[in-house]
């Protein structure tokens, strides 16, 4: 079986129901001040074809699982009926912010610009965390918006649970995710890197699900959905697409 389908997801999460994973989401996570072993964080972010996320939130719900999905503010993600229909599911809905790279490091237009895109999201759902969009074409790194005092006024403002990279402490959380499309990215992962005690290299999909049917402490499972497909034509597109990045990626950490 092709790993990045609909199918072999089902498999790695009925791995961790069988292991006796507790799925939860990150804004119950923070907001319970959960900790300890056997939780599992699902998160999802949507940089593009937004039917493939609400295929998989069906999924998850049929399985009784929760998961958090990340949504940019562009043409290519937002989608008002999907991201009440993933809601109405059960999963939370999160912004996938990427304010800085977009204004070019303008720290004035980033907040402005954070705000609008925030407040129309919520029009739709509430929204109690936020992520940010790596944009590794850019030399800027959206987090740092909330490093300044300003940036932390707003998240108390607008009442946000917080930025999931800062509001949880990963040391001995495992992280994985399918960045770079494999579960080894040190080669293409340029920005999606938390601190863990906890390393997770792994070779193939059967490995990794055989990690999922034996590990004991807590996971974030973090995955794009739209590179995850059943359909033949579509998972072939969205490999080449994913192997032209890959090099892309590969020649810009050469450079920096």
């Amino acid at each position: 079986m092709r790993d990045f389908t609909l199918k072999q997801y089902n498999l790695y999460l009925s791995a961790l129901i069988d292991n006796g994973y507790k799925f939860v989401r990150f804004d119950e996570y923070i907001e319970k001040n959960l900790d300890g072993n056997n939780f599992a964080l699902l998160r999802h972010d949507v940089d593009r074809r937004p039917k493939n996320s609400l295929n998989m939130a069906k999924l998850e719900h049929d399985l009784g699982v929760k998961a958090t999905y990340y949504f940019r503010a562009k043409p290519c993600s937002y989608d008002e009926k999907i991201i009440k229909e993933i809601a109405n599911l059960g999963h939370e809905i999160g912004y996938h912010y990427e304010c800085l790279s977009d204004v070019k490091g303008d720290y004035d237009q980033a907040y402005a610009l954070f705000e609008k895109s925030l407040n129309s999201l919520r029009v739709l759902v509430p929204v109690k965390t936020i992520s940010m969009h790596g944009r590794p074409l850019s030399p800027i790194d959206n987090r740092d918006m909330w490093k300044t005092a300003r940036g932390k006024e707003l998240l108390n403002k607008h009442e946000l649970l917080g930025e999931i990279y800062f509001a949880i402490d990963y040391s001995h959380i495992a992280y994985i995710g399918d960045t770079g499309r494999n579960w080894n990215t040190k080669g293409s992962n340029l920005r999606d890197h938390v601190e863990s005690e906890i390393t997770v290299d792994l070779d193939s999909k059967d490995e990794l699900l055989e990690y999922f049917k034996t590990v004991k402490n807590s996971v974030v499972f973090q995955v794009h959905p739209e590179r995850w497909d059943d359909d033949l034509m579509s998972w072939s597109m969205q490999y080449a697409k994913d192997s032209f990045i890959n090099v892309v990626k590969f020649g810009i950490r050469l450079l920096r």
